[in-house]
């Protein structure tokens, strides 16, 4: 309870203050903070890949006063399809009103409800198993000479074998796995040592600029040179 004219705050069981000489009344509700995880949590409202698009709905959003969050996704490294470069959020109390505003944007019809999914599909490649070869008037000989690296059509790549360059030793299990994978998405053929409490990664010495400059992104978060 609280004094309304002085605003002094009483404990349960008075109802007049001792200043004021005026009845006590109820303290009106705080209002609700938007993005308040307890109260209104952000939630998803639209994922995509296309940053000029991004760019027009979080405008339309500050136009009307919805406030926003991005989770923006930059991976160098692995081709994650099933995650958009784009996420954006708006708080729970606010998506029907933001809903309403991307639709009056952009002139889509209120009552078609594929119309605004359509700006919130992520472009992905659709999933096939076909594997599709050249037509056979674009595909040369095999006997025909093709200008290339000196290593195209000649040595294997670099194996097992060829793997003596160490790049890396440590005894975080899921580090070392994350960095194998970022080698062999960069094409770095790799080999690993195990001890008993730690893991070591070889690679061929003409590789092991360009595998320390892979594995210093990861490890340090610092772009190849």
């Amino acid at each position: 309870m609280i004094c309304p004219q002085c605003h002094a705050e009483y404990r349960p069981g008075f109802y007049r203050c001792a200043d004021c000489d005026v009845p006590l009344v109820q303290p009106e509700p705080k209002p609700k903070e938007p993005g308040d995880p307890n109260e209104d949590p952000f939630c998803s409202f639209w994922r995509g890949e296309d940053a000029c698009l991004h760019e027009e709905l979080c405008t339309v959003l500050d136009e009307v006063g919805i406030p926003h969050k991005t989770v923006q996704r930059r991976d160098h490294l692995f081709n994650l399809a099933n995650y958009p470069s784009f996420e954006l959020g708006v708080p729970f109390s606010f998506f029907e009103k933001a809903e309403l505003a991307i639709r009056d944007a952009f002139e889509l019809d209120p009552a078609d409800r594929e119309a605004l999914l359509a700006l919130s599909l992520p472009r992905l490649l659709p999933e096939t198993r076909e594997i599709r070869k050249l037509p056979p008037i674009l595909t040369p000989p095999d006997t025909e000479a093709i200008p290339g690296p000196p290593s195209a059509g000649g040595s294997e790549p670099a194996g097992p074998v060829e793997a003596t360059a160490e790049v890396w030793h440590g005894d975080d299990a899921a580090q070392h796995e994350m960095l194998l994978a970022a080698l062999n998405e960069n094409g770095i053929a790799s080999r690993t040592n195990h001890s008993q409490d730690s893991a070591r990664i070889f690679v061929a010495p003409a590789d092991l600029d360009r595998a320390r400059e892979i594995l210093r992104e990861i490890v340090e978060g610092a772009p190849p040179e």
